[in-house]
């Protein structure tokens, strides 16, 4: 099978998922939908749990490729540059959206799918940082993750409702969450800058 078979598999799990749940979704659904023969699926895929890791892996990698380097511009505030990094993810997810929100929608009612989860989207948020030049390493830059990544969540649960074309709501709470955490981080002891002794 050629690498364009892999592609092929992913969207047509994604379009599959969008139609009839992730829950419902059988390999040989994928299979017949896509042209192929279980057997030859399953050569790529030998599980569901197979098939929902690549169609992560594919998402982070495009997630990583797709963002513009100016993102990384130290005239940019942190917000603005979060901003681009973080809005990437969301356009991405509207290209297959039923299929997206049909795995997100299983996630929440599957807590072992949920926690399984959770480590991807750790490394994620390191990505998005290290994309946005901000440090993503020691135990700050653990902190950061997990703060990001709770930002993210509840971004993400504005845009399963956003149905919008330009995913106005979705850019306004972003914009809006990063510029509130950017605000408590200048305000907080931690975040304030120690004047130089004289």
């Amino acid at each position: 099978m050629s690498p364009d078979d892999n592609e092929k598999i992913l969207d047509t799990a994604l379009a599959v998922a969008g139609e009839r749940g992730w829950s419902a979704l059988t390999l040989h659904d994928v299979a017949e939908r896509a042209g192929l023969s279980p057997a030859d699926l399953e050569r790529r895929f030998r599980t569901k749990q197979a098939l929902l890791d690549g169609i992560a892996d594919r998402f982070d990698r495009e997630a990583v490729n797709a963002v513009d380097p100016d993102a990384e511009d130290p005239d940019l505030t942190p917000p603005e540059r979060l901003f681009d990094a973080l809005m990437t993810r969301f356009e991405l997810l509207q290209e297959h959206r039923e299929g997206y929100v049909a795995l997100l929608n299983a996630a929440r009612r599957d807590p072992c799918m949920a926690i399984g989860g959770v480590p991807r989207l750790h490394a994620a948020m390191g990505d998005v940082l290290h994309l946005s030049g901000i440090g993503a390493r020691g135990p700050i830059g653990c902190l950061r993750r997990k703060v990001l990544a709770l930002l993210y969540l509840s971004v993400l649960s504005v845009w399963l409702k956003d149905r919008s074309e330009d995913l106005g709501p979705t850019m306004a709470a972003l914009d809006s969450r990063l510029r509130r955490l950017d605000e408590f981080v200048a305000s907080a002891p931690f975040g304030q800058r120690k004047s130089p002794r004289k």
